[in-house]
């Protein structure tokens, strides 16, 4: 029994709890030698004041406090939690139904392998502007996806978080990411040059290129580690008339069809009764569709699991399977079977992310780090690979992109800004870097996600080294190709955006 346990290795639920052990005697450590950093932060007038970031010990009466009495609280407001059972309700039923695996079935004898792996990690990317939608269905998707294409259901699901971890801050167009990452930087910018006109879309033509290049890459890091990955055979697959599936799959597209042309509709602006899903708050229309407030973007995940739903419904009662309501209540109920391991992932993960948080210790570290860029007087190449090195060690411990940039702003663009590198060219580079370690870092909300549906698919042998083996070759392919990116860019001074290029 000891030796089939040392194969397993060790279980995610106590990587986490043995992550959550470290972070408690961390922050008595650093709190007590007084780790600490000096954040730069510059107003509107040009001003700019500094504030001592410092580290807050858990074990304090306090410390306790927040480990004890925030603990549910905790867990009830992480994230992924409620986003997790509305996308599976979705999938679920479109799934035991077998209308995705009819969808799917069709699209894998007109669509190649290397082609839809490249769609779908193209598709998981662009998805990325809501990350509810991209991890919770898009991982589940792929498995199915895969084995319609006799291909490793785990692989698939691996490519779909990867895709999404690592495209988080890229996308073919242009979001409310742009324009925040841009408002937060143009005091610091005004500061150098108060002449200089910092645009949203300065580093477009970057941004497109990286993210097709990204999809490309990982659709070939794909299909070569899927010659050494087992496809796992599904146990229950249910048996449908031909006739009935062929009809089943007309009418449930025919409804999809319909529920598309209404939701387009509500967010197209200046229609009568349309727009019913945009920000109305906001002038540009990327941030009436993409604002934090902005209802399409707040409801995109019950949009899909809605359609989802729907579709799986239309089939199920096409292919005469479901009989009678209870049969429904029935397909509802099962779609949540078998995710309580999930769930504890997510307790544990909500619980070592709530209180590494607290402690401050990624502030600090990641304070550090760009002060150590700062004051080192680096520039030109050896500032750009130094900087891009430092944001994506920073991510491990600091993976909000807005926080990381709000610190990196004052202490950075200036220092490029003399290297006579642009602010556009800056921003893109931070936002490759940052998306590096994304798919490592334990602290990215959305990783016990990916690591929970991976042990719906494994046997015996789900651990969180195997989890890692699955991601660590996409990891070194990727910081190679964002390195290679960045730097040949820059040396062929390319413009990245209209008008724009990597030198001032």
């Amino acid at each position: 029994m000891d030796i089939e346990n040392r194969k397993k290795g060790l279980h995610p639920t106590w990587f986490f709890l043995i992550l959550i052990l470290l972070t408690i005697v961390l922050s008595a450590i650093l709190s007590l030698f007084n780790f600490q950093g000096t954040a730069i932060e510059i107003s509107s007038s040009l001003k700019s004041s500094t504030s001592v970031v410092t580290v807050e010990s858990l074990l304090s009466a306090e410390g306790f406090k927040f480990i004890f009495g925030e603990s549910i609280n905790n867990f009830l407001k992480f994230m992924p939690l409620g986003t997790l059972i509305i996308g599976l309700i979705g999938i679920g039923i479109a799934l035991k139904t077998g209308f995705l695996k009819s969808l799917f079935s069709k699209v894998s004898k007109i669509l190649p392998r290397r082609t839809m792996f490249f769609v779908f990690s193209l598709l998981c990317i662009v998805m990325g502007f809501s990350s509810d939608l991209s991890f919770v269905i898009m991982i589940p998707v792929a498995a199915i996806l895969f084995t319609e294409y006799k291909r490793s259901q785990m692989l698939g699901m691996t490519m779909a978080f990867v895709s999404t971890a690592a495209g988080a801050n890229i996308n073919l167009f242009i979001t409310s990411l742009d324009y925040s990452l841009i408002e937060l930087a143009k005091s610091s910018v005004n500061i150098i040059d108060s002449d200089y006109k910092y645009g949203y879309s300065g580093n477009l033509f970057f941004i497109v290129v990286s993210t097709l290049l990204l999809a490309l890459l990982i659709s070939t890091v794909t299909e070569i580690m899927a010659r050494t990955k087992p496809v796992r055979i599904g146990e229950e697959e249910i048996k449908i008339n031909s006739k009935l599936d062929k009809k089943g799959l007309k009418n449930s597209l025919i409804a999809l069809f319909i529920m598309i042309i209404i939701f387009t509709y509500s967010i197209i602006p200046g229609l009568p009764l349309s727009g019913a899903l945009l920000d109305s708050s906001q002038q540009f229309y990327v941030n009436q569709l993409f604002s934090v407030n902005a209802p399409f973007v707040n409801g995109i995940l019950y949009i899909v699991s809605l359609g989802f739903i729907v579709c799986g419904l239309i089939y199920g009662f096409t292919t005469k399977q479901f009989k009678s309501d209870n049969d429904i209540i029935k397909a509802f109920s099962n779609s949540l079977n078998g995710i309580g391991e999930m769930l504890l992932l997510i307790f544990v993960s909500s619980q070592f992310i709530a209180l590494f948080k607290y402690t401050n210790i990624g502030n600090v570290i990641t304070v550090n780090i760009f002060n150590f860029l700062k004051y080192n007087e680096f520039s030109f190449i050896v500032l750009i690979i130094l900087s891009f090195v430092g944001v994506a060690l920073s991510n491990l411990f600091l993976t909000s992109i807005s926080t990381k940039w709000t610190l990196f702003v004052p202490s950075l663009i200036p220092v490029f800004m003399k290297s006579n590198i642009t602010p556009e060219f800056t921003g893109a580079i931070f936002r490759l870097a940052s998306s590096t370690t994304n798919m490592i870092t334990p602290l990215l909300p959305y990783f016990c996600i990916f690591l929970g549906f991976v042990g719906l698919y494994s046997r015996n042998d789900f651990s969180i080294k195997k989890c890692y083996k699955l991601i660590i070759p996409y990891f070194i392919a990727i910081t190679i190709l964002w390195l290679f990116i960045i730097i040949s860019w820059y040396v062929l001074r390319a413009p990245i955006g209209p008008n724009v290029y990597p030198t001032i």
